[in-house]
């Protein structure tokens, strides 16, 4: 089925239980750059799985999804010689790394995940004036008066930073800048509704994840996807507590 070797990814077995909206983004997210163009590496719209269920039952794609985005996370030249990509938790620690995370190697992928979202969020932060960031945490619901100062009151908004909804808010400003076509909402918000007095911050962020001195043409991909499987993951867990 591939021309290179899947590999089964024990942190990503939860991807075909999130939505069909929510695999197609991050399908798109792969397949498609900027211009709204297949990108040239990209393998996964050329499977015969791909072209059979894209777009309407995204489930039976999910291995696909995965291998492709193992690939984007090897070095091309590197995947030829091993014959696969690499695992979603060492995408996760190479875009940590790029992004100057502090983390320990030895932690949950789970964990490494929050590093990488507090990191993203205390960067945006610190590119804020106190004026705005007491605006942030008004429109998040914060009560500014109870925190003794501005590093307190950061690490309030930050906690409700790394909820799914607000990570899902950054994910959907993200992939709109990336690929056109992706237009949905996500966590439940569309883009250009709600998120008109967060967007700021927001921007911020994506534009953080996205500038072109961090990242070459594969950060651009991996950055996001990371991003993408950290709402999903998120998402996904408020449902099974939600059943239990």
């Amino acid at each position: 089925m591939f021309q290179k070797k899947y590999l089964e990814d024990p942190d990503l077995v939860f991807l075909p239980e999130c939505s069909n909206e929510d695999l197609k983004t991050f399908a798109d997210l792969l397949v498609y750059d900027k211009d709204d163009k297949p990108r040239i590496t990209e393998e996964l719209s050329k499977t015969r799985t791909y072209k059979e269920f894209y777009p309407r039952e995204m489930k039976q794609i999910c291995k696909e999804i995965v291998h492709e985005f193992q690939l984007f996370g090897g070095d091309t030249v590197a995947n030829a010689i091993r014959g696969h990509g690499i695992l979603y938790r060492n995408i996760l620690m190479d875009v940590c790394d790029r992004k100057k995370v502090n983390y320990n190697k030895n932690s949950s992928t789970e964990r490494i995940e929050m590093c990488f979202v507090q990191r993203v969020l205390d960067d945006a932060l610190d590119q804020m004036g106190d004026d705005e960031i007491k605006e942030i945490a008004k429109d998040l619901r914060i009560d500014a008066t109870k925190y003794d100062n501005q590093n307190a009151l950061k690490d309030a908004i930050v906690m409700v930073g790394l909820s799914p909804q607000f990570v899902g808010k950054i994910v959907s400003i993200c992939a709109k800048a990336i690929v056109p076509r992706i237009g949905l909402a996500l966590g439940g918000i569309a883009v250009g509704q709600a998120l008109a007095k967060l967007v700021p911050i927001i921007n911020i962020i994506s534009w953080g994840l996205l500038a072109k001195e961090l990242t070459g043409p594969a950060y651009r991909v991996t950055m996001p996807g990371v991003m993408m499987i950290i709402y999903m993951r998120r998402k996904w867990q408020d449902a099974q507590n939600g059943n239990n």
